[in-house]
Order: structure tokens, then C-alpha cells, then sequence
């Protein structure tokens, strides 16, 4: 379905102070801007707005099976725009939608909401909707969110993951759904930093570090 291609430009001082956070706080290029607004207008409805029903609209295209009622007694789509929604009308605007992205991308301690980041991010790379990315695309996401050393260090293990397009799913269960992490990639982190001990030697094993890390599929958690 095609989008309007234009957002409506938010000129006010406080629009204003919120752009310039994102280029001299969280180091948006314009290129991350362009992107961003291409995810936007695919998302968004005919007011220029992100509300639930266009949420699961994207979610059954991607084939992920959302929370129809989630402990809060709400729908997870529901749950995951309560998490960005700054003035609580029930709606993703333009500058909570970047502001939600750039926060959460120079976030290194998992304190910002991850469902809504994680599937702009996909989005970003699946240029042309068809609902997977390749592996250079999933790479170059890894490598903005953990850095170039820390991937060097797993590349064979991430070889071994690869080598075919990955859907959106596949892509939660490498990156994590949750805030806390819970994805095959904390737990190759993990593994860098408190390596298994050797065979027989006591203390706390590798899985099992593993073991506490992961959390369940499609489990929203703030």
C-alpha cells in the first residue's frame, strides 16, 4: 500500500530543540532521517499517525504472531505505543518516533523500549517490504547496535547463523524482544565476557549464564 511520501514539518520551538537533540545528542545523520521517514510513511495512517491497527498491520505481514491481551490488560501493539507515547493519546507522532530511535540507539545499559526500535530497524534495511533481510543488512545492524570489536570477535559464530535472508521472526530471536536483551546475540556477549570454565571445574557454567539470559519468545517486557 502506498503512503503519502511528506510529513507535515513540526516548526515550533520545542520541534525545533528535539531536532537538534537528535543530530548533536544521538548523532542522526540526515541519511538516518531519510530512512527514518521512509519507515514512517509505511507505517503511519491517513492523519500521520502510528495507532494499533497499523501496527498489527505490519506485524501480520511480517507473519508475527503479536499478544491479542498481554499481562497489562492490554494488546501488546497497544503495550508497545504506551512505551513511546509522550503525550498519551494513544498514538506514535513523528518526533516520538525518531526521538523514541535515537535514544534507544546510543542506549547501552537496555533502559529504552527495544519492540518498536527493533522493528524500525528491520524496516530500515528491508527496503524494498518484502519482509526479510539479507545477512550483510542483519550484520550491519549488529554492528551499530554492538560495535565493530565485539563482532569481530563473533564472526565465526555469526558465519555459522547466516548465509540466507532472515525474517523478521529469526531476527527477534538473534536481537532480543525485550528490554532486558533475551537474544542469541547476549548470550554470544555474555559468553565473550565470562567464557565457559573448562570441563569438571566448578562454579557457574557457560549455559547455564545462558540459561538466565534468554527470556521467553514474544514476551513484552518493560
Amino acid at each position: 500500500d502506498k503512503r503519502e511520501s511528506t510529513i507535515t514539518i513540526d516548526r515550533t520551538p520545542r520541534a525545533l530543540a528535539m531536532e537538534r537533540d537528535w543530530e548533536e545528542v544521538h548523532g542522526l545523520s540526515r541519511t538516518d532521517i531519510e530512512a527514518l521517514q521512509r519507515v514512517f510513511n509505511q507505517l503511519k495512517n491517513k492523519n500521520g499517525l502510528i495507532g494499533p491497527q497499523d501496527l498489527e498491520k505490519r506485524f501480520i505481514r511480517l507473519d508475527y504472531e503479536f499478544q491479542p491481551v498481554t499481562d497489562f490488560g492490554i494488546s501488546e501493539v497497544e503495550d508497545i505505543i504506551w512505551e513511546v507515547d509522550e503525550d498519551a493519546d494513544g498514538f506514535i507522532d513523528w518526533h516520538n518516533f525518531v526521538t523514541l530511535y535515537a535514544r534507544a540507539r546510543t542506549d547501552l545499559k537496555n533502559k529504552e523500549p527495544r519492540r518498536l526500535f527493533n522493528l524500525i530497524d528491520f524496516m530500515i534495511c528491508d527496503k524494498d517490504g518484502g519482509g526479510n533481510i539479507d545477512e550483510d543488512e542483519c550484520l550491519d545492524i549488529l554492528f551499530k547496535r554492538y560495535g565493530k570489536e565485539a563482532m569481530e570477535q563473533l564472526s565465526d559464530q555469526l558465519l555459522k547463523m547466516f548465509g540466507r535472508d532472515i525474517d523478521y521472526n529469526e531476527f527477534l530471536e538473534l536481537v532480543g524482544n525485550n528490554i532486558d536483551g533475551g537474544g542469541k546475540i547476549q548470550v554470544l556477549l555474555a559468553n565473550l565476557q565470562n567464557p565457559t570454565p573448562p570441563s569438571g571445574s566448578k562454579g557457574p557454567s557457560g549455559p547455564k549464564s545462558a540459561r538466565a539470559t534468554k527470556t521467553p519468545k514474544h514476551t513484552p517486557r518493560r
